[in-house]
């Protein structure tokens, strides 16, 4: 006996392939999701990139390198400062007078790359200002994830202008073995600065040079980093820098503390010193409150950093005696499910400011102390609370100051951040944003000054706010398909002018094609190449086609390592025409033009009869600005003729006789 295979239609075949293969994945997907074990992770687990242009033709951003990105990687893309402050040598100095792009961000992910630019899955939502430093965050997205040590966020780089950001993702669950924090990462406290200038000089500038040789009686300590760039040459004395501190002016006051949600506090005066008391202390930073944390302008900020206390000094060499301006807190985002908080905190708190130098570090040893860092920010993107967690966005405290029987000043308290999260927050939560106290003199038995235990004029830092509602800005339209078949392709566009099709394009300058070719499409008819480019491709061209038929034209372009793409279709409409005025009408053997003062360099003059034939072409050099001109037409019989001016892409027509 011979078998004969019984004959399966090849429909009916493909269908019974791909149900077993979606059976077996299913069951495989299935397994996994029961079974496999949640990651741990601990550290740092972002990567940070420096933003150097925002492309938005291309849907992306270029950054200072790519490495360790790739497609499909979840980003964040924010911008930490771009505000415009007040520079005026009063009071108002450090007030924002636009707030510009500061404080934007937006959620993504990557498609593709084009060199260094990152290609982003979705439109941008906002516009960002890459000289005012705009960073790229690598947010790592799991399953489900433990928490085992401590997560960090990078402290801010004032000079690379990245890193302050703590950020992860998981779709599913988040179990706390540990914490997670993002404090004293954000905007720096005004530095250690050891002042040599005359004790009893000038002291109420709100802003000083840098460099105190070229004022040698000028003499005020740093300010704290805020959302606004330094004023060249103004980033020392009291007046606030934005959300940064003031520094404190001679002699020996208190930083003012960092701001965000809440105001810094004002640092604390100089008194009981028989000499050169003081009441210049720093002035605390500006509250953010006004600027951002609200649906539909879902801004963030980092807390400010507090300003350095006013010092003279040394009291362990190279050590001053005097603290700097605290640290700020940074940003801490957390997406998930659910969040199993074990009785572990998130935080982005603020610091005081540390001098290795002194007994106790954060505290003054005769001269005055630094300001406090504002609260910085956390985030919550979570549909399901369960446990116990602590959330804290806290100012830190002034620095404590003291002398003897002297009462140098205090360090002012940093404003207190925010806690923002999608839902209201159940029992289990519990949240603090407070703004820091201020500094006191501290306790001297010894010497009992009359200010021992007072702020001696330093203030709190104001409270920050705990929000809900919080929508995360992301683009809403898949565009990344459109952006990879534009590749580099940044403008593309056509014109029928007369008789001819003129068609323009340009590349991006770091991103020209190998190979170029020009496809037309009749209306009926297969579509065909009819030019193309291999050498000497430049970042503008164009070309002219004598189609005299309705069409329609793409770019298709390859690239160096053999990727093709193609542009969107485009059909030219014809020039709109306008009049033009011609005398005398009927004309003999020359007929006047008169042009419109827009036709200043080289014009085409046609001349067709009735049925449309060309009868006479003359190309027009003008000069001076003419505007009116003569076209000899005795050669022309007797008759109704069309005359059209063609120049600068306008077209302008108008009849006449030759009798």
């Amino acid at each position: 006996m011979i078998l004969v295979p019984l004959e399966i239609p090849a429909a009916l075949y493909y269908f019974y392939e791909v149900k077993r293969l979606f059976i077996s994945c299913f069951l495989f997907f299935c397994f996994q999701s029961k079974h496999a074990p949640a990651q741990n992770i601990a550290g740092v687990i972002n990567s940070y990139y420096k933003v150097t242009h925002v492309i938005p033709a291309q849907n992306g951003v270029r950054l200072n390198n790519v490495a360790g990105l790739s497609v499909g990687d979840r980003v964040i893309i924010l911008q930490m400062k771009g505000a415009v402050i007040e520079s005026s040598l009063s009071s108002s100095f450090g007030n924002v007078s636009s707030i510009g792009s500061a404080g934007l961000y937006e959620w993504g992910r990557i498609c593709a790359f084009l060199n260094d630019t990152v290609v982003l899955e979705k439109a941008l939502v906002h516009l960002y200002e890459t000289g005012q430093a705009v960073q790229l965050v690598r947010v790592p997205v799991f399953s489900d994830v433990t928490v085992t040590g401590t997560l960090r966020a990078e402290e801010w780089n004032p000079v690379t202008e990245t890193g302050g950001v703590l950020a992860l993702e998981a779709s599913g669950v988040i179990t706390l073995h540990a914490g997670m924090s993002a404090d004293s990462a954000g905007f720096k406290g005004g530095a250690l600065f050891y002042n040599t200038t005359n004790r009893c000089g000038p002291r109420n500038g709100w802003a000083y040079t840098q460099t105190q040789a070229s004022a040698p009686n000028l003499g005020g300590a740093p300010k704290g980093e805020g959302i606004a760039r330094f004023v060249s040459g103004l980033a020392y004395g009291r007046g606030k820098q934005a959300s940064g501190g003031g520094g404190a002016n001679v002699d020996n006051t208190g930083g003012g503390g960092g701001g965000n949600y809440g105001g810094g506090g004002q640092g604390g005066n100089k008194a009981n010193a028989g000499i050169c008391n003081a009441t210049t202390p720093g002035v605390g930073g500006l509250s953010l409150s006004g600027f951002g944390y609200m649906p539909g302008n879902t801004r963030v900020f980092m807390g400010g950093g507090g300003g350095c206390g006013e010092m003279n000094n040394i009291y362990n060499d190279p050590y001053p005696a005097g603290t700097p301006g605290g640290d700020g807190g940074g940003l801490l985002f957390v997406k998930c499910r659910e969040l199993v908080g074990n009785g572990h905190r998130l935080s982005a708190n603020g610091a005081q400011g540390v001098n290795p130098g002194l007994p106790v570090k954060t505290e003054a040893a005769g001269d005055g102390a630094g300001g406090g860092g504002a609260g910085g920010v956390v985030v919550l993107d979570v549909e399901l609370f369960s446990g116990v967690l602590t959330i804290e966005a806290n100012g830190a405290p002034g620095g404590n100051a003291g002398f003897q029987s002297q009462c140098p000043g205090p360090g002012g308290g940093g404003g207190g951040g925010v806690v923002w999260s999608r839902l209201v927050l159940p029992p289990g939560v519990s949240t603090s944003v407070a703004g820091g106290t201020a500094g006191i003199i501290k306790n001297a038995p010894a010497h009992d000054p009359p200010c021992e235990l007072q702020p001696n004029g330093a203030v709190a830092g104001a409270s920050g706010a705990v929000l809900s509602g919080y929508l995360p800005p992301e683009g809403v339209l898949d565009n990344c398909g459109a952006v990879l078949a534009r590749g580099s392709l940044l403008h593309w566009s056509g014109q029928r002018v007369a008789e001819q099709v003129r068609l323009t394009w340009r590349w991006d300058k770091d991103h020209i094609p190998a190979r170029v070719q020009l496809e037309r499409k009749p209306v009926s008819g297969p579509a065909r190449v009819i030019a193309g480019w291999e050498q000497s491709l430049t970042t503008d061209m164009n070309f002219l086609d004598s189609w005299q038929h309705p069409a329609a034209y793409r770019l298709i372009y390859h690239t160096a390592d053999g990727r093709v793409f193609y542009s969107a279709y485009i059909q030219p409409a014809p020039l709109r025409p306008f009049n033009l005025q011609v005398h005398p009408n009927p004309a003999d053997n020359q007929l006047f033009l008169a042009l419109p003062m827009n036709v200043q360099a080289n014009a085409v003059v046609r001349i067709f009869d009735v049925k449309g034939q060309l009868r006479l072409e003359e190309k027009l050099r003008l000069a001076n600005r003419t505007t009116l001109v003569s076209v000899p037409v005795d050669a022309l019989p007797p008759g109704l003729y069309i005359i059209e001016v063609q120049s600068n892409g306008m077209l302008y027509h108008s009849r006449f006789v030759r009798r």
